[in-house]
């Protein structure tokens, strides 16, 4: 079941409650600082909480994402004697919960956890005299795993077993802006499959090793994008030392260690390899995937993960500096060739709030391409003379 909409609240730079929407393709923009990074890592923690597999409400590392040192540093200023909050809509149903930092032991509790659905409404708050208490008063004897209720006795009978079958998880694949420099070899172990890339890329080798030895066709398909993108260059895997693989680039008669290659070819290949692995409403996080490439890369890529959330059914959440993003997203809207449109993409740019904090702005795009707003002074003038331009052709056809 896919997240609809996401809402936060006290987390971090942002202290008034923001709301984003979650389409196909969502990025995030704004300057160094803005407070993009801890939304986009926040879905590790929200993975985490949802599986129900841990004792904490939240953990402050989830999947080697590192959200901060201590409970302190997700809350607004640093001072978390406010609840957090957080609110998960999706197709069925919502899920609202508020933490808080407990003095006394220095304990993060649920303080309120709130559950809705179409034939399924409770509301519960936390007292240290009552415990967990609904609307009417009633009393309820909870334990959570994450946000997900282990046990939820009111008058002897455990309300967990019909809660559980309707609570969504989320599957999740955050890869940061750092990815690994590739080794010249890697060593597969037997034909374990990966749940995920990695937070630095670093499992995308091997998942392309066990791609060839499987006779899958992801290798394939990565092989073939290299070759349209990257001046024709091809990316085979060499696997006749086996259990020892290579990635190879290919052109013509030329075949050379990825490791010997510029950083652009190895830093996109996570990337690439995973926009063409298919995971039903998974989330798959970018951080900057523009990195150490060519600005006419950037665009490619952005077409990559246009179809990879239209073809296979799965959301990018990105955070991102490079406007080709966005003019190669608003050139696909126009062309639909594969069926994106403009309720597809949204862009939220994160700015400075006038009564502190942050806040998060929407801008979206309609099926002429054009954008409903533009920030200042957040990527280059290339965008701002676009959207000047195009915005001068109307006015002077309005004047016709």
């Amino acid at each position: 079941m896919p997240l609809i909409r996401l809402s936060i609240e006290n987390y971090k730079a942002f202290q008034k409650k923001q709301t984003i929407e979650i389409k196909p393709i969502t990025l995030l923009i704004g300057k160094n600082s803005s407070g993009k990074s801890s939304i986009a890592k926040l879905f590790t923690l929200l993975e985490n909480s949802l599986s129900g597999n841990i004792s904490e409400p939240l953990l402050l590392e989830n999947n080697n994402v590192s959200l901060g040192g201590e409970f302190r540093d997700l809350a607004f200023r640093r001072l978390p004697t406010t609840p957090i909050i957080f609110t998960l809509q999706f197709a069925m149903c919502e899920i609202e919960v508020a933490v808080l930092l407990e003095k006394s032991d220095y304990e993060v509790r649920i303080l309120s956890w709130n559950y809705v659905s179409d034939n399924f409404k409770l509301r519960l708050s936390y007292s240290p005299t009552s415990g967990y208490t609904d609307e009417t008063g009633q009393t309820y004897d909870c334990e959570f795993g994450g946000f997900i209720p282990k046990k939820m006795i009111l008058n002897g009978e455990d309300l967990v077993p019909s809660l559980l079958s309707t609570i969504p998880t989320l599957d999740v694949d955050y890869i940061g802006p750092f990815r690994i420099l590739p080794d010249r070899q890697f060593h597969l172990i037997g034909k374990m499959e990966y749940n995920k890339t990695g937070v630095k890329g670093e499992f995308a080798y091997p998942i392309l090793g066990i791609s060839q030895f499987l006779k899958k066709d992801l290798h394939t398909t990565v092989g073939k994008w290299y070759k349209e993108n990257f001046n024709g260059w091809e990316l085979k895997v060499e696997a006749s030392s086996r259990p020892f693989i290579e990635i190879l680039l290919e052109k013509n008669d030329t075949s050379v260690n990825i490791v010997d290659v510029g950083q652009g070819m190895n830093q996109a290949l996570p990337l690439v390899v995973r926009a063409n692995i298919s995971k039903q409403n998974s989330i798959i996080v970018l951080e900057q995937p523009e990195l150490h490439l060519h600005p006419a890369a950037h665009a490619d890529l952005a077409e990559l993960f246009a179809k990879s959330a239209v073809q296979k059914k799965q959301t990018f959440i990105i955070e991102t500096h490079a406007e080709n993003f966005i003019l190669r997203l608003r050139k696909l809207i126009v062309e639909n060739d594969f069926g994106l449109t403009k309720d597809d993409v949204i862009i939220y740019f994160v700015d400075d709030c006038e009564s502190g904090g942050q806040e998060i702005n929407e801008i979206t795009i309609n099926a002429e391409g054009d954008l409903s707003d533009w920030p200042d002074n957040v990527f280059n003038e290339n965008v701002e003379e676009i959207i000047q331009i195009k915005n001068a052709v109307r006015r002077k056809k309005e004047q016709q």
